[in-house]
């Protein structure tokens, strides 16, 4: 069953039984109302006619020579004109009537049945409709009689019936409207849900773009604004997954690529040797053509085993000063820049520094051999260092083309090489940088970029590597 039809039917039946419970208890109390009220006159009237005729009996000295159903028939000529209204009876303890003023359809009680002075009654139905018998058992010149008044209830029970059609239509009235009210209402409330349904089968089918509207502020409108923002991270998510498989396929095609065009050539020149008789100076060249081309692999390998090692590296933290890092750095790439006569300039503060001192020297070693490539024969580079709230800062600037601003957030991805004949040319494969950001971010730390085409790049390592701020 759905749960419109759930929250229908239960918030209706509760409606019609709490109406029919109330209608119920209403019409039983009035027509029980209605009864006592008969019942209590009644016992009124019979009192009186009991009061009345003891009264006088015991005030008239003649009934002592007077038979008992002489006596009664002038008391009650004396005394009827005080009973208008009302049909009586009165008969001795034998049953035999002394007394009726009218047809009234009365039903024999039996004096055994009745105790002294103990008014009894009963309600009966006829074929006339219903009547309430009341009698009461008494003494009247020192013998049992039997006093019976009659009353027809028919026009109570009359107006019992009456109410009870009236309230079956008002029931079945107000059970439609409240029906159609409240189908209304759980339209209004399940439509949210409809609509999370609908948005759910949408996303199942490959759209997560979708959303729902909702503004309520109830649990319905918080359990939609959190789907929503389920919905968003799952959207961002799959993007990330789409953007991570296309990089991977990238990457894989970057690295068959790669080995693809040092082997080839590789093949060519050993089947070249292999197949013709060659001359001294181009059989050398082509052995040493195959031996860089392999060098060139071997070091592929390499940085590729070092980025998804260090992907994952825990950094073994040293003590130094940024001035040794630097310098330490500097004299390695020493053959590189004295080859392409590169000028360096510094402009650093030195200051103790903590940091996995191999593995950061590995990052300024490719920064600075980046510059270099960038910076060409008789290019520049300036070093400048510095600290701030913690934060240990190095920035290594250029003076060549630079890159445009599109760039800069692709430079980190494994194989991304801005300009790619260049990098191939210089021994590269595009790895250098991403093995540089796992670096920095196993530092905590970051490598930003700043560049514009004509005018140079600057690449600025920061992490927390402050001794002031930590201790080793």
């Amino acid at each position: 069953m759905k749960l419109s039809w759930k929250i229908f039917s239960n918030t209706f039946l509760v409606v019609l039984f709490a109406l029919t419970l109330e209608g119920v208890v209403l019409l039983s109390m009035t027509f029980h109302k209605a009864y006592l009220l008969e019942v209590e006159r009644e016992k009124e009237n019979i009192e009186s006619i009991h009061r009345d005729l003891v009264t006088l009996l015991a005030n008239d000295s003649s009934t002592l020579y007077k038979e008992l159903t002489e006596s009664i028939e002038e008391a009650i000529d004396i005394l009827k004109n005080n009973w208008n209204g009302e049909s009586y009876r009165i008969r001795d303890e034998n049953g035999k009537i002394l007394y009726q003023n009218d047809d009234a359809g009365f039903l024999d009680k039996k004096s055994s049945e009745l105790s002294l002075y103990r008014i009894v009654y009963r309600v009966e139905k006829n074929a006339k409709g219903y009547f309430l018998q009341m009698s009461v058992l008494t003494e009247l010149l020192g013998r049992p009689i039997i006093i019976e008044v009659h009353k027809d209830l028919t026009q109570v029970f009359l107006e019992k019936e009456d109410q009870q059609r009236i309230f079956i239509i008002t029931i079945i009235v107000v059970g439609a409207i409240s029906a159609l009210l409240n189908a209304a209402n759980v339209i209004k409330l399940t439509n949210p849900i409809h609509k999370l349904i609908y948005a759910v089968k949408k996303i199942r089918s490959g759209d997560y773009t979708e959303r729902v509207e909702y503004k309520e502020k109830d649990e319905v409108g918080i359990l939609a604004s959190d789907f929503n923002g389920m919905a968003e991270q799952l959207e961002e998510k799959i993007q990330l997954l789409k953007e991570t498989a296309k990089k991977q396929e990238e990457l894989a095609g970057s690295l068959a690529h790669e080995i693809r065009t040092p082997l080839t050539a590789m093949i060519g020149y050993a089947d070249l040797i292999k197949r013709s008789k060659m001359e001294e100076q181009d059989f050398l060249y082509a052995v040493d053509y195959i031996i860089s081309e392999g060098k060139r692999l071997e070091a592929l390998s390499n940085r590729m085993m070092q980025l998804l090692i260090e992907k994952n590296a825990i950094p073994n933290y040293s003590a130094s000063t940024v001035q040794d890092l630097v310098e330490d750095a500097l004299e390695a790439m020493k053959p590189v820049f004295d080859k392409k006569k590169i000028t360096v300039k510094k402009s650093t503060v030195d200051f103790p520094i903590r940091a996995d001192m191999e593995l950061m020297k590995n990052v300024l070693l490719n920064i600075l051999d980046n510059g270099g490539k960038a910076a060409g024969m008789n290019g520049e580079i300036t070093i400048e260092s510095g600290c701030k709230g913690g934060n240990v800062w190095i920035s290594i600037t250029d003076n060549g083309m630079g890159m445009p601003k599109e760039e800069i957030s692709k430079i980190q991805e494994a194989f991304y090489r801005v300009d790619k004949s260049r990098s191939r040319a210089d021994g590269g494969a595009g790895l250098g940088l991403a093995i540089c950001s796992n670096i920095m971010k196993i530092h905590k730390g970051e490598i930003l970029f700043e560049s514009e085409v004509g005018k140079g790049t600057t690449v600025t390592l920061v992490w927390k590597g402050s001794i002031d701020e930590q201790d080793i």
